[in-house]
């Protein structure tokens, strides 16, 4: 939407940049004017690339539910949320246990952990949130997100 906008404003802003044009006929126009056209089209696409745009990289998808198991209590649950807790609790157990047994793997692990999230994306979560067990999203790019 924002580079729809954009390239709209860029059109309009180069029709009307000249002093006292007239549009009437616009093959005349455009053929009177096509330098100031170009040159206004890339100057203000210049600083409109220069001053803004848009972040390429899509943060929505990349974050992990960071959960704490010892404040779990198992009232009032709705089904996702005890999905969430029975994984949740596989997943501290593999973390307490990696290197101690054979099927206690980063493999296995990392598979409970995508279970969660996929959990979670179409779970709300609302009990967890306010019992204190869902601490945080923990994204892939370092950034630590702070439910409210």
């Amino acid at each position: 939407m924002r580079k729809l906008l954009r390239k709209i404003s860029v059109f309009a802003c180069s029709i009307f940049w000249g002093n006292s044009t007239k549009i009437c006929n616009p093959f005349r126009f455009i053929r009177k004017y096509w330098a100031q056209l170009l040159l206004s089209s890339i100057a203000i696409q210049t600083i409109a690339c220069a001053y803004g745009g848009e972040d390429p990289y899509d943060y929505s998808d990349d974050c992990d539910p960071v959960f704490d198991t010892e404040k779990f209590t198992n009232e009032g649950y709705t089904d996702c949320e005890k999905q969430i807790v029975e994984q949740a609790l596989i997943a501290k157990d593999l973390q307490d246990n990696l290197g101690k047994r054979e099927d206690a793997t980063i493999e296995a692990w990392n598979e409970v952990r995508q279970k969660i999230s996929e959990i979670a994306e179409t779970c709300d979560m609302n009990h967890l949130y306010m019992e204190g067990s869902f601490t945080s999203l923990y994204c892939s790019d370092g950034r630590v997100l702070i439910p409210k």
